[in-house]
C-alpha cells in the first residue's frame, strides 16, 4: 500500500527518537565506527625503475633522472618533448588516441614504444573481477596503471561481516580517501578535539556520514592527481572521467556490494563527478544524486565573459594547492601524514608536478575554447541513461545557478530523472525535504527495496549539520515492494520547487522552505515571459517610453571589497555577508510602479541593455531585486556581462536565453550597442504592493563569494551611458508561472541567498 507522510506517525517517531538518542549513539560509536587502521598494498618493486605508460591522449613517464630531456615520436617524427622534473616524471598531452608513440630519453638512450588508449575502449570484465577491496584504504588501478586511493566504509552500525550492502561511490579531489572515521571526528569536534587529519572533511559529509547513517555502505574514492591517489590533475578531462567508469566497475564487483550495481552520491566537487562518469554509461552503475553541481566550467569561469577572481579563482587555486605532491603545506592533510608510513602513497605523488595549472589555464581561456568543450557539464547531463536524482539552488553562491539554464536538457535525457530546485546557498541542497526524496531514491534505485525510515539520519542530523538542524521527514512513499516503491516513486511529479528558504539554512539550520509545489518540466508548463522597458525617469513599464539617456561611473573598486571573505571548501562563513547598496552616481535604477496583483517569476530570465560608453568596452553589473512595502530591498538575482562579449546567435537565442556565442570579442562602437545580459534564473514572487527593481552599476558586491576581473579601472573615470525608450529601448524579461498556492506574506528579509538592504533610490530616480 502507498500513501501520504503521516503527521502523527512523525511526532510519536521523533518523540522515541528523542528519548534513544543517549543510548543509540554510544553503540554506533562503540561498535560500528572505531577508526580502520590505513592499509597500504605492496609499493611497486623498485619505485624509481623507469617506466612509460600510455593514458588516454597522453603519455607518462616516470623514474627517470631529473633532468632527463624526453622526446616523443609518431612515425620517425618528434611531435612533443620536455624534461623530467625533480622527481624523475614528465607528462605529454594531447596525443591520438589509439596510436602507438616512440618515447626516448636521450641521456640513457633508452626508447620504448607505448600505445596511447583509446577513451571508449573499456577494459573486460575480467580486470574489474579480479579487484577485490577490503574495509579501510585500498589502492584501486585504472586502465592505465595509475592507482586511485578508495576508502571502503561499511554502513554506520555495521561492520563488513553484515554484507552485502546498497553501496554507493563519492568521488571528488577533496579531503574524502581519508581513512578515519568522519563520525568520530564529527562528536570529537563537539566536545573541542583538535580535527582528526585522517579523517574526511565536511565536504563529503553526504557520501562519508549521512548516507550511510540510511544503511548504504561508501566506496571514498580519491580523485588522480589529489591525496593518496596517483597521476596528475587536469580536472574533467578524459583520463578523470574514465577514472570514474574504471572504479564504478571494480566497485561493483565486490562481494560485499548487494546487487552488484552501485549508485553514486555527494554534493559540489562530488556532484560533477557523478555527472562525467555517468556520460560515459559505466555498465553497472545503478543510479546518481548529484547535489549543488555546475552547467558549464567557462560560465563558472568568466560569467558573461569576464573573469571570476573569487570563487572561480580560488577554487581552482585550491585545486592546485592540493594536488603538490605531499608532504606539502598545500597537500591534503592526510596524505601528508600517510606518505611517512604508506609506501604506495608515497609513490604515487611521483607525477605531481605534471598536474596542470588549472588556474593559470581559466585565466588565459577567456573565450570559449576547445579547453571548456571537452568539459561542458552540458553535454554531459543529455547523455545521462540511468535515473537521476538531483538538486540546484537559485542562489547558490559557489557554483551559482546556471545549471539552471540547462535543466530542461537533463529532463530530457531519460525518464527516469528528478530535480529539486530550490531557494538558498551551495549547502541547501541538504535541507530536509531534499535529503526525504534522495533516500526513498536511493532505497528504491540502489538498494532496490522500499523506502525506509532512517532512525540514524534523524538521531544524528545535528552532529552531522550542526545544532539546530531540522531532521529529514518520513518518507513521502510507503511500499511493500522495491517494485510497488519504484512505480508511485515514477508516478510523482519530475520538478520540486522550493522556495523562500529562510535565513539560516546555509549556517546549518536548515529550517525547511515556506513554499513548494510540482512540476512536470523547468521552466514549468504554461510559462509566459513579459517584459518591462527602461524608462528615462527611473521607471519600469509595460510599454516603450520616450527616447533618453542616463549615465553612471562603473567603478568596481567600490563593489569589489563587498564580497564575503572566501573560507575554505565546505566551511561556513565566519564573516556575515552585507549587501551594501551602490553609492551615487555609481550606477543606476529602475523601479515599477506599486504591483497590484502577484507575479510568480520562475525561470530565465535576461535584459537588453543599450549601452554608450567613453571606453572601448565596458562590464554591465544587474542587480533584480524587490523593493518592499516595508522599505527593504531584497536581492533576487544577478547578472553580468561584458560589452565586447555580447554576440549571440540570432537563430537559437530566446528573450530570456541569450545564445552567445563566445568566440570573439567586438568592440563597442561609439553610438553603443545592445547587449543582452543573462540574468541568473529566477525563483521568486514578487508580491502585490512591490516593486520590481533592476540597477545597473560595475560589476560585483552582490554575492558572497564572487568578484571580477573587470574591464573598468578603478575609480569610475569611465562614464556608461544607457539609452532608454524610442527606437533603442533597453528592458528587462522575465519568466512567468502561473503557480498559486504561496504563503500570502512576504517571506522573512533576508532569507537564505537573498540579503536585504534598505532601498535608497538611485540618483536617476529608480
Amino acid at each position: 500500500m502507498v500513501t501520504s507522510r503521516k503527521h502523527a506517525r512523525q511526532a510519536t517517531v521523533r518523540g522515541r527518537l528523542t528519548l534513544a538518542i543517549a543510548a543509540v549513539t554510544a553503540v554506533i560509536v562503540i561498535a560500528g565506527c572505531a577508526p580502520a587502521a590505513p592499509t597500504a598494498t605492496t609499493a611497486p618493486p623498485d619505485p624509481i625503475a623507469y617506466r612509460v605508460l600510455g593514458g588516454i591522449e597522453q603519455i607518462y613517464v616516470l623514474g627517470a633522472q631529473p633532468g632527463d630531456h624526453i622526446s616523443i615520436s609518431l612515425a620517425g617524427s618528434v611531435v612533443g618533448s620536455g624534461v623530467a622534473d625533480r622527481l624523475g616524471s614528465f607528462v605529454l598531452r594531447k596525443l591520438i588516441q589509439g596510436s602507438t608513440y616512440s618515447v626516448l630519453d636521450e641521456r640513457s638512450g633508452d626508447r620504448r614504444d607505448v600505445r596511447v588508449l583509446v577513451a571508449t575502449e573499456n577494459p573486460p570484465q575480467s580486470s574489474y573481477d579480479a579487484i577485490r577491496l577490503h574495509e579501510g584504504l585500498n589502492y584501486v588501478p585504472m586502465r592505465d596503471g595509475i592507482t586511485l586511493a578508495a576508502t571502503v566504509r561499511p554502513p554506520i552500525g555495521m561492520t563488513m561481516a553484515d554484507a552485502p550492502f546498497p553501496t554507493v561511490v563519492e568521488y571528488s579531489g577533496y579531503q574524502i580517501a581519508a581513512p578515519d572515521e568522519p563520525l568520530i571526528n564529527k562528536i570529537g569536534s563537539l566536545i573541542g578535539l583538535p580535527a582528526d587529519q585522517l579523517a574526511p572533511g565536511p565536504e563529503t559529509d553526504v557520501g562519508s556520514l549521512l548516507v550511510r547513517l540510511a544503511g548504504f555502505a561508501v566506496v571514498s574514492v580519491q580523485m588522480r592527481g589529489t591525496g593518496c591517489s596517483g597521476g596528475e590533475g587536469d580536472l574533467f578531462d578524459q583520463p578523470t572521467n574514465r577514472d570514474g567508469y574504471d572504479i564504478v566497475e571494480a566497485v561493483a564487483a565486490q562481494p560485499f556490494v548487494s546487487n552488484h550495481r552501485v549508485g553514486m552520491v555527494g554534493i559540489s566537487f562530488s556532484g560533477f563527478s557523478q555527472i562525467a562518469t555517468a556520460a560515459t554509461h559505466p555498465p553497472h552503475l545503478a543510479a546518481i544524486a548529484p547535489l549543488s553541481f555546475v552547467g558549464s566550467l567557462y560560465d563558472l569561469a568568466h560569467p558573461g565573459g569576464i573573469f571570476n577572481d573569487g570563487f572561480a579563482k580560488s577554487w581552482m587555486a585550491e585545486r592546485v594547492q592540493s594536488a603538490h605532491p605531499a608532504p606539502d603545506p598545500g597537500a591534503l592533510p592526510y596524505a601528508n601524514v600517510l606518505v611517512q608510513t604508506d609506501a604506495e602513497c608515497r609513490y604515487n605523488q611521483r607525477l605531481r608536478l605534471q598536474t596542470r595549472d588549472g588556474d593559470s589555464l581559466i585565466r588565459s581561456e577567456d573565450t570559449y575554447t576547445d579547453e571548456y568543450v571537452r568539459r561542458d557539464f552540458r553535454t554531459w547531463m543529455k547523455q545521462i541513461d540511468v535515473p537521476t536524482f538531483a538538486a540546484l539552488q537559485f542562489q547558490d553562491e559557489e557554483t551559482s545557478a546556471y545549471a539552471l539554464l540547462s535543466a530542461q536538457d537533463l529532463l530530457n535525457a531519460n525518464d527516469r530523472v528528478w530535480l529539486n530546485v530550490s531557494s538558498g546557498h551551495h549547502r541547501d541542497a541538504v535541507t530536509p525535504e531534499t535529503m526525504t526524496q534522495l533516500m526513498e531514491f536511493l532505497d528504491i534505485y540502489v538498494a532496490q527495496r522500499p523506502p525506509q525510515i532512517k532512525w540514524l539520519v534523524d538521531l544524528l542530523s545535528s552532529v552531522i549539520f550542526g545544532d539546530g538542524s531540522s531532521t529529514p521527514p518520513l518518507p513521502d512513499i510507503w511500499a511493500s515492494t522495491a517494485t510497488e516503491a519504484a512505480k508511485a516513486f515514477e508516478a510523482t511529479p519530475r520538478v520540486h520547487v522550493l522556495l523562500e528558504l529562510p535565513k539560516g539554512a546555509n549556517e546549518h539550520t536548515n529550517s525547511g522552505t515556506r513554499w513548494r509545489f510540482t512540476s512536470s518540466s523547468f521552466p514549468v508548463p504554461g510559462s509566459t515571459d513579459r517584459t518591462w522597458y527602461l524608462g528615462a525617469d527611473g521607471s519600469m513599464n509595460d510599454s516603450i517610453g520616450a527616447a533618453g539617456t542616463t549615465s553612471y561611473h562603473p567603478d568596481p573598486a567600490k563593489r569589489r571589497d563587498k564580497i564575503l571573505p572566501q573560507a575554505p571548501s565546505g566551511a561556513i562563513p565566519t564573516v556575515t555577508f552585507t549587501w551594501s547598496p551602490v553609492d551615487d552616481g555609481d550606477g543606476v535604477g529602475f523601479v515599477s510602479s506599486p504591483l497590484t496583483s502577484d507575479i510568480v517569476a520562475i525561470g530565465p530570465a535576461a535584459a537588453n541593455i543599450m549601452v554608450s560608453s567613453s571606453a572601448a568596452d565596458t562590464d554591465l553589473g544587474l542587480t533584480l531585486s524587490e523593493v518592499r512595502p516595508d522599505g527593504q530591498e531584497m536581492l533576487v538575482s544577478t547578472g553580468v556581462q561584458r560589452a565586447s562579449m555580447r554576440s549571440v546567435d540570432p537563430a537559437t537565442s530566446t528573450a530570456t536565453r541569450p545564445a552567445y556565442t563566445l568566440d570573439h570579442q567586438v568592440a563597442l562602437p561609439t553610438e553603443g550597442a545592445i547587449v543582452p545580459v543573462q540574468i541568473l534564473p529566477v525563483g521568486h514572487v514578487f508580491r502585490a504592493g512591490s516593486r520590481i527593481r533592476l540597477s545597473i552599476a560595475a560589476v560585483g558586491g552582490d554575492r558572497e563569494k564572487w568578484a571580477y576581473e573587470s574591464v573598468d579601472p578603478d575609480g569610475g573615470t569611465t562614464t556608461d551611458t544607457i539609452h532608454l525608450g524610442g527606437v533603442r529601448p533597453s528592458s528587462l524579461t522575465l519568466t512567468l508561472a502561473p503557480n498559486t498556492g504561496y504563503p500570502a506574506t512576504l517571506p522573512p528579509c533576508p532569507s537564505s541567498g537573498q540579503p536585504c538592504r534598505p532601498w535608497h533610490p538611485a540618483l536617476n530616480g529608480g
